[in-house]
């Protein structure tokens, strides 16, 4: 009995002693998380007597909420804050914090402003960048962002907060930096989720107006490609897009999310699938214009026909909607009417995003990478955009970019880009046009890889009033002439508001073109939706024709067009020629016969006006028509018609012969409300005087193209009528002697 008492006296001192210890160490853990919240800088002083001030950016002291010029600014603490936009967006400057110790497990802080990687909030220790955070959202109302630090406690650190962007939000606002034991913010930075991949695709949820986070893909933890930006789903999913990982199966893929935010449901819904399912016949899809699957795609780049192939490649964005991550795209037809979609042809890379560009087939093996090689030359646009090649030896089906790229290095131009390169055979030598800021330069190049510059065209002449984009520099025939013609894109400064083509045509010597004298500006369309258009190479001889193709949008209004998961189509292709509309030489196109020449349709011709009213039936506007018929005036200053439907909804083609114009009127086309300036009374275009016109309609479920007179005046333009648009309208009014002839509704052959 005794051994029982002494062993249960020692084990309630052992039991004593630890509650001792449990309730000392609950003491200590309690004591340390109870630290108060230090804060480091608030600006409540009204000064920036903490700091030390370069730059104009930021002031001579904090703000208090917004400046001269700028939305009214939310979200910061107190009265006054950290605010670059002192002179506007363009001005730069830094704030550098005096030394501080780190004796807290998290930094907090609120941000706002721009999101570029030049407007930031830096934690430093020594000469080592620990934290380099932007505003998560443009937006002038400040969140809260959280650092670990918990690896740096008693550390010395340093703050600098700087601006070095200049343009559109190009500013910072920061307020209320602390140090707390709460991590407080719900965004994460850097948060990872990873998959062991049995299946082919990861889904990721997209909600078009979310903001952007940079998404990297690791495959069993080593970097794949470069960070895409995402738009992940905030509230709701508007749509899902792949991201192929068939070739990963048996691996741990993950995704590092520079910044996500707890409670957006795109996070939690991401998930690995046999299938990816979307809706490809959604309302607006067109019927017989080229669209990419799903994704955002702009201009056409790299066109190019080798071994029967049409190749079309264009910048592409696989991973949302609305432009961002340029890759090229790709898709082959044999009749440039049916088109398959092959695999992303080029994507980003350390050199930046793949921008516009032309392809080649080097038949002679100039550049050594093998006889009859596709060679695709394009902008990297990273930091500075630069010329780079890449290529194929598998007819375009795969790629591989020169390691010695770029091969022309940017001469601190900004806007340097668009290459459009052909051979010119009487100097047995290839040619490149580039846009150079308001001008396009010519180089010349016997090997593809070295370039020399020859010249530079555009000064004092065309129009200025936006970037220079995208040339071509090609021949075309008129009366057993060879004319040089250039076409250069401009965006804004298009004829009817934001983006078109313009064109030159003269003479190039295989060193500098020479401009005819012309009535300068000349645009290849004078619709709102034709840019960025450029014309395929190596069509065969025996064919002789020379084929355009332009992305059918507008800057103005691309990214808010109401299309589901696809944005944007490109034009019919197009045969161009050169004709003379009564005044002087102009370049005229018109869709090319393979998709349809009159005598291949199936018509309906109605040869007397004798109602003002057609009705035109399912059959054809399901799938695309094409109404063409001649007007003669007989002395009539205008005339008028209409496509329409039953809901009032139409576009008005006017031709007012006293004031020389031919315009369109969308204003009541359809849906409109989606964008601010798509909706424009008025879309004009010149007209010469004739005795009479001959207009074809090219109609589809969301466009519309105007040939007049063969195609010497064109307008494209988009619309989004809420029900197909079933009836072609005449207005008689008062035009008795008003004569229409040949009207003819043809069925696209599909």
């Amino acid at each position: 009995g005794r051994m029982f008492l002494i062993k249960t006296i020692k084990l309630l001192l052992l039991m004593r002693k630890f509650l001792f210890y449990y309730f000392l160490s609950l003491l200590v853990l309690s004591s340390c998380h109870s630290e108060e919240d230090l804060m480091i800088e608030n600006f409540e002083s009204g000064s920036f007597e903490n700091w030390t001030t370069e730059g104009e950016a930021f002031g001579q002291a904090p703000a208090q909420g917004s400046l001269a010029g700028e939305q009214e600014v939310v979200g910061f603490a107190g009265k006054y804050l950290a605010n670059s936009f002192h002179n506007g967006d363009d001005s730069r400057g830094t704030l550098t914090s005096k030394p501080f110790r780190i004796e807290r497990d998290f930094i907090n802080f609120l941000i706002g402003g721009g999101t570029s990687s030049d407007t930031y909030i830096e934690l430093l220790i020594g000469e080592q960048s620990i934290y380099k955070t932007h505003s998560p959202v443009e937006s002038e109302t400040l969140q809260l962002m959280s650092w670990d630090v918990k690896a740096y406690r008693n550390q010395q650190a340093v703050l600098r907060i700087a601006d070095n962007q200049r343009g559109s939000w190009g500013h910072i606002l920061i307020d209320a930096i602390e140090q707390s034991n709460q991590y407080k913010s719900n965004l994460m930075e850097n948060y990872t989720l990873t998959y062991d991949i049995s299946q082919k695709y990861l889904l990721l949820p997209i909600e078009d107006n979310a903001p952007e986070t940079k998404v990297q893909l690791l495959v069993d933890g080593k970097q794949v490609g470069v960070p895409m930006d995402i738009r992940l789903a905030k509230t709701h999913i508007q749509y899902w897009l792949p991201i192929p990982v068939a070739h990963y199966q048996g691996k741990k893929v993950s995704l590092i999310f520079s910044q996500a935010k707890k409670g957006d449901i795109g996070i939690s819904q991401i998930k690995t699938s046999d299938v990816f399912d979307y809706t490809y016949n959604e309302t607006y899809r067109p019927s017989f214009h080229f669209s990419p699957e799903y994704g955002w795609m702009n201009d056409p780049n790299g066109m190019v026909y080798h071994n029967g192939e049409y190749h079309l490649f264009y910048q592409y964005n696989p991973f949302g909607a609305r432009w961002g991550n340029m890759h090229w795209g790709h898709a082959i037809s044999e009749d440039l009417v049916h088109w398959n979609h092959l695999p992303v042809a080029i994507s980003p890379d350390g050199l930046g995003a793949i921008f516009s560009g032309s392809a080649v087939v080097d038949k002679d093996n100039t550049a050594g990478f093998g006889k009859n090689a596709i060679i695709a030359f394009y902008t990297s646009a990273g930091e500075q955009q630069a010329q780079s090649i890449a290529y194929s030896l598998d007819n375009g089906r795969t790629f591989t970019k020169y390691t010695h790229n770029p091969v022309i290095a940017n001469p601190n131009i900004q806007d340097f880009r668009d290459p459009k390169v052909f051979w010119y055979a009487p100097e047995k030598k290839w040619i490149m046009s580039l846009a150079t800021s308001q001008t396009i330069t010519f180089y010349a190049s016997k090997n593809l890889k070295q370039w020399e510059k020859l010249s530079e065209f555009g000064e004092n002449i065309g129009a200025h009033t936006g970037v220079w984009e995208c040339p071509d520099l090609f021949p075309l025939s008129y009366k057993g002439e060879t004319k040089w013609i250039l076409f250069v894109s401009i965006n804004p400064g298009g004829p009817n508001g934001g983006n078109a083509t313009q064109y030159f045509i003269g003479n190039f010597d295989g060193t500098t073109f020479t401009p005819d004298p012309l009535p300068y500006p000349l645009w290849i369309d004078y619709g709102r939706d034709n840019y960025a258009g450029v014309t395929w190479n190596n069509i065969p001889e025996s064919d002789g024709r020379r084929i355009f193709l332009g992305w059918m949008n507008n800057w103005g209004y691309g990214n808010m067009v109401p299309t589901q998961n696809f944005r944007s189509a490109m034009t019919l292709p197009r045969e161009l020629r050169l004709a003379d509309n009564g005044e002087h030489l102009v370049v005229a196109s018109f869709p090319v016969k393979e998709i349809g020449e009159e005598k291949d349709y199936k018509a309906i011709i109605m040869n007397k006006l004798s109602s003002d009213t057609f009705p035109i039936s399912t059959d054809f506007y399901n799938n695309g028509y094409v109404i063409s018929f001649t007007v003669k005036l007989d002395g009539l200053k205008g005339f008028r018609f209409a496509l329409q439907n039953g809901k009032g909804e139409k576009i008005m083609y006017h031709f007012d012969t006293e004031e020389k114009t031919f315009i369109v009127d969308r204003s009541k086309s359809g849906l409109t409300d989606f964008s601010s300036n798509f909706a424009e009374p008025l879309i004009k275009a010149p007209l010469t005087p004739k005795d009479h016109y001959t207009i074809h309609l090219w109609v589809d479920k969301a466009s519309t193209e105007a040939f007049i007179n063969g195609g010497e005046v064109v307008q494209t333009n988009i619309v989004f009528p809420t029900e197909p648009y079933n009836q072609l309208w005449f207005d008689l009014r008062g035009n008795a002697t008003v004569s229409v002839e040949n009207i003819t509704l043809y069925k696209i052959k599909n």
